[in-house]
């Protein structure tokens, strides 16, 4: 199976260049913590840093990040600098490129099961299709797992469950026969 943590997607067009990566040492912690924050994020809440790290380390992260354009200085006064060009999924942006506008985390043991969590676009970032574009590159790292028996995640909206549904093929599992889902919120360091 392909390394999950070196996988890498680019897109350019009118609205601005992207880039969805996997790789962990582009994440940028503050980012997400601030994003954790966000009252769409209503399920997260901000991590202590080196429990952030944590959970990051042992998921496979995926950032989607605004390509920000490095204007190349010219050659001569007389040849103007030209675009940037670049491969859709083998160039790296340089680091100092890349601003993190989103991100979704894949908890999985990287063989049988895979639950799609902290799904989130920055506000200011929102209608460009940047949404579609993440989830279809999680729908790719899901089918890299040949041996993936189930793949879940928990919605609260209506409209994201239909999307869901079409994007990844998901259905809700109260209607699956056989299955119930448990779930508790937090359990206390005492055990409790």
């Amino acid at each position: 199976m392909e390394d999950l943590n070196n996988q890498s997607w680019q897109r350019e067009d009118e609205r601005g260049a992207f880039f969805v990566s996997t790789k962990p040492n582009l994440l940028d912690h503050d980012f997400i913590n601030t994003a954790f924050e966000d009252p769409d994020m209503f399920w997260a809440t901000r991590l202590p840093p080196d429990q952030l790290a944590k959970a990051l380390s042992q998921s496979v992260t995926v950032g989607l990040f605004e390509v920000k354009p490095a204007v190349p200085p010219c050659s001569t006064t007389d040849e103007p600098s030209s675009p940037r060009e670049g491969s859709p999924t083998t160039d790296l942006p340089p680091r100092e490129a890349l601003q993190q506008i989103g991100l979704a985390r894949l908890v999985t043991d990287h063989v049988t099961f895979a639950y799609l969590s902290d799904v989130y676009v920055t506000p200011t970032k929102r209608g460009l299709g940047l949404f579609p574009w993440l989830i279809e590159c999680v729908k790719e790292l899901l089918r890299a797992h040949p041996a993936l028996r189930r793949a879940a995640l928990l919605t609260g909206s209506e409209s994201l469950s239909k999307f869901y549904a079409r994007a990844l093929g998901v259905w809700d599992m109260a209607e699956e026969p056989r299955v119930t889902v448990m779930c508790r919120k937090a359990f206390n360091a005492d055990g409790a």
